[in-house]
């Protein structure tokens, strides 16, 4: 792992277990808040993950809002104009930085 990262510890987000801690690079996208503006920090994952996240116009550096989120629930995004939907294992894999 570690394709558009550096090496992460994992983190645990839903509710009733341990709360997600602030890392060196973002906390995963899943833990953010909703209608927040967020910044990817990092995708951790395969080569074929972050190839398909960077498809979608995922990476490191771009700008995106959380519409809707839960734990191992799809979350919506909106970036670059568009609407997409994640799932709850990949939206786990992606770490995210408040936006300023």
């Amino acid at each position: 792992m570690g394709c558009l990262m550096l090496e992460m510890q994992s983190t645990v987000c839903c509710p009733g277990k341990e709360t997600a801690k602030p890392q060196r690079n973002g906390v995963p996208l899943c833990c953010a808040k909703t209608g927040s503006r967020v910044k990817v920090a990092c995708v951790k994952g395969d080569r074929r993950l972050c190839a398909r996240m960077a498809s979608l116009g995922i990476y490191p550096g771009v700008e995106m809002e959380l519409l809707c989120q839960g734990c191992g629930y799809p979350c919506l995004v909106r970036v670059n104009g568009g609407t997409l939907s994640l799932g709850g294992d990949v939206s786990g894999k992606i770490l995210v930085t408040p936006s300023p």
